[in-house]
C-alpha cells in the first residue's frame, strides 16, 4: 500500500494486527502496535483489545493486566468486550477472584456486563466446583432477564454425573432450565 503511495489508515492496521494475533504471530503483532504508537496513529479500545485477547491465549497473563491496567492512562475505558476478555482470561487461569473483583469494577465504572459477562464467570465458578458463588450470579443475571447458556447447562450436568448431587448445583441447574406448562422445572 505504501509503495503505491496510499497510507493505511488505523483501521486498516487494526485487520492487520488482528490477523497476526490470530495467526499467532504475538511479537509481530506487539511490533506493529508499538510502531502504531510511536507514529501517532489512533489506538483505540479496539486494537487494545486485540492484544489483550491475543495474550491471554498464549498465557501471558501479566502483558495483558499491564495493558489493561494502562488503558486509562492512554484515555481510553474499556467497553464491555475488553472486560469480557479479561474476565475470560482470568476465569481460564483459575483467578475467579480477581475475575469477581473486575466483573464488579466494570459496574462501577458503568460497563454494564451482558449476557457473555455473566455466561463467562458463572461457567468459571462452576468450572472451579464454586457453585454457591454461580448460583448467587446465576440469581442475579436472571433478575436482569439475561439467559443462561447451552455450555454452562452442559458443565452443570456434567459435575452431577461425577460429583453427585449438590443442592446448591440443583438451584442452578433450575434457573437454566425452562418451566414446563405447569410452572414446573423437569428437574423436580
Amino acid at each position: 500500500m505504501q509503495a503505491a503511495g496510499i497510507n493505511p489508515d488505523s483501521q486498516t492496521y487494526g485487520i492487520v494486527l488482528d490477523g497476526l494475533c490470530k495467526n499467532g504471530h504475538i511479537s509481530k503483532a506487539l511490533s506493529l502496535f508499538h510502531m502504531m504508537e510511536r507514529n501517532g496513529l489512533d489506538l483505540n479500545i479496539v486494537m487494545y483489545s486485540i492484544l489483550i485477547d491475543a495474550f491471554f491465549k498464549v498465557k501471558k497473563l501479566d502483558s495483558s493486566r499491564a495493558l489493561f491496567s494502562n488503558l486509562s492512562s492512554k484515555w481510553l475505558d474499556p467497553n464491555v468486550k475488553t472486560y469480557n476478555m479479561m474476565i475470560q482470561g482470568l476465569c481460564e487461569e483459575g483467578l475467579l477472584h480477581e475475575a469477581k473483583e473486575l466483573f464488579v469494577k466494570m459496574e462501577k465504572n458503568c460497563c454494564l456486563a451482558d449476557d457473555v459477562t455473566y455466561n463467562t464467570i458463572i461457567r468459571g465458578f462452576i468450572g472451579q466446583h464454586k457453585c454457591y458463588e454461580a448460583w448467587i450470579l446465576v440469581e442475579e443475571m436472571v433478575q436482569r432477564v439475561f439467559s443462561g447458556n447451552a455450555s454452562n447447562f452442559l458443565l452443570i450436568v456434567d459435575i452431577l454425573s461425577t460429583k453427585g448431587q449438590d443442592p446448591t448445583l440443583r438451584e442452578v441447574i433450575k434457573k437454566f432450565m425452562p418451566k414446563d406448562s405447569h410452572g414446573m422445572h423437569d428437574i423436580e
